[in-house]
């Protein structure tokens, strides 16, 4: 069997994810809530009909919580979402839910494990006053503090997710780095991780990848060596969840590694800055500061509210090696976690790839051949297969230049053609935006479309800023 046919069971030895439907689950449970909440606003919660109606709602949300302690579930004016993606809503009754949720300005409702049969008749009831009387009362919140209800809470305000669509890859990119730096500055002063905000953003980077991988990885090229720090962990993010798609994550799986492989670094602020940029060979005090970060970052990530635990795992192992190598020192029985395995794949070729201090870049290539080559067993031999195999000779994401001058982005290939990968064309010789065309290099005889060379993102990026710019 494929080491890979079941990535979503955490329970085989590989520490996979578990292969529960979740929006299924939801969707159950939430609908017959629903219905709870249309039966006590007709009937009254003293009706005969109503105990076995919050009965069957308990014990669905019960064993919903016995899967996964803590359930966030987003709600817009028609549907219900999970993880940012909408549940689908087979039975019909989620959109009249949502749209009794969205009057009521409810954005978000959480719950935790311990919820009582008490707890879902009052939430239902609650949900049965009209805005105005809820108003009065304190909102949603406030009425259900008043009736004693702990484990069922809710967020008022906007979703987050209903403007995605609309938003550009580069804007996802730079709010990606500014809220990986604001997290890295709470962590480092003891104060709170703005993890719902995290959430969005790597869920607004996982649609845009479903949507047209090339745009987003195209960005993550582009290198500044004073936003090494933020840039690299928004790269390893992106990339990761490329693997993880590639490896069949379903998305809710593929969210909580971008979000834990966004953090992966976070404990490199304990790190002081001259360590961390020093041009010459660490000394060993310095190079044991160093080996610190992966457990300082795991414990500040450790149990935070909203985060995966994860996120916490991926901090502590991404940098052991399977050979026994790397740090921190672990148990020689210890095995990292799958998705561990996967962050360091990643983490190493975003860092080999990327001028330091001490070193200049080397190409995609180089980097790609010493991992699978030179690196003696350090790295998971197959997921290093699957990422070369999706970084070919032409990585995906890289930028070429064609004989006819135009500019392309990888976005696929094959083994069989591993010289003509399938491009999707950006710019023409003057930089002009060209209408967007992927063209397979493997049965185009255009002589003009052969690949001429490598390019630098920044070659095609800047000088069509550039442009718009002066427009």
């Amino acid at each position: 069997m494929n080491t890979y046919e079941n990535m979503n069971n955490p329970e085989g030895a590989e520490g996979k994810l578990q292969s529960v439907d979740m929006h299924a689950r939801v969707a159950d449970a939430f609908g017959k809530t629903s219905v709870c909440v249309r039966s006590v606003g007709q009937y009254g919660r003293f009706h005969p009909l109503i105990e076995e109606l919050v009965d069957s709602a308990h014990q669905a949300l019960a064993e919903l919580l016995v899967i996964q302690p803590t359930v966030i579930v987003a709600s817009a004016d028609s549907y219900l979402a999970l993880d940012s993606f909408p549940v689908e809503d087979r039975k019909g009754s989620l959109e009249g839910f949502s749209k009794i949720l969205h009057q009521r300005k409810v954005s978000e409702i959480r719950l935790t494990a311990g919820v009582t049969h008490q707890e879902v008749l009052e939430f239902a009831e609650t949900l049965t006053l009209s805005p105005e009387d809820l108003m009065l009362r304190g909102g949603v919140n406030g009425e259900l503090e008043r009736r004693g209800v702990v484990n069922i809470q809710v967020r008022v305000g906007v979703l987050p997710t209903e403007s995605r669509e609309a938003k550009d890859p580069a804007d996802i990119y730079e709010e990606a780095l500014l809220l990986v730096e604001e997290a890295m500055k709470a962590v480092q002063s003891g104060l709170q991780i703005p993890v719902p905000e995290i959430r969005a953003v790597v869920a607004d980077s996982l649609h845009s990848l479903i949507q047209d991988n090339s745009a987003l990885i195209a960005l993550a090229g582009i290198r500044s060596y004073d936003r090494y720090l933020s840039e690299h962990s928004v790269n390893v993010c992106i990339l990761s969840m490329v693997l993880g798609r590639d490896l069949g994550l379903d998305p809710a799986s593929t969210l909580e590694l971008g979000i834990s492989a966004m953090l992966h670094d976070v404990g490199k602020v304990f790190v002081p800055g001259e360590i961390v940029k020093k041009p010459g060979k660490l000394s060993d005090e310095e190079w044991q500061q160093i080996r610190r970060h992966p457990a300082e970052g795991a414990r500040a990530l450790a149990g935070l509210p909203d985060l995966p635990a994860l996120a916490s795992t991926i901090a502590l192992e991404h940098h052991t090696r399977l050979d026994g190598s790397g740090y921190p020192s672990l148990p020689p029985q210890h095995r990292p976690h799958l998705l561990s395995r996967l962050v360091a794949v990643v983490d190493a070729y975003d860092a080999l790839t990327t001028d330091r201090p001490y070193r200049e870049r080397w190409t995609a290539q180089q980097a790609i051949a010493w991992m699978l080559y030179e690196s003696k067993g350090q790295f998971d031999r197959e997921l290093m297969a699957r990422f070369a195999s999706r970084a070919r000779l032409y990585p995906i994401g890289s930028i070429v230049r064609l004989k006819s001058g135009d500019y392309g982005v990888v976005v696929g290939g094959s083994h069989k053609h591993p010289r003509k990968p399938s491009l999707r064309i950006v710019a023409g010789p003057d930089f002009l935006s060209l209408e967007p065309a992927i063209i397979d290099l493997s049965t185009n005889t255009d002589p003009g479309l052969e690949i001429d060379s490598m390019a630098q993102p920044v070659e095609v990026l800047l000088p069509y800023a550039d442009r718009l710019l002066a427009a």
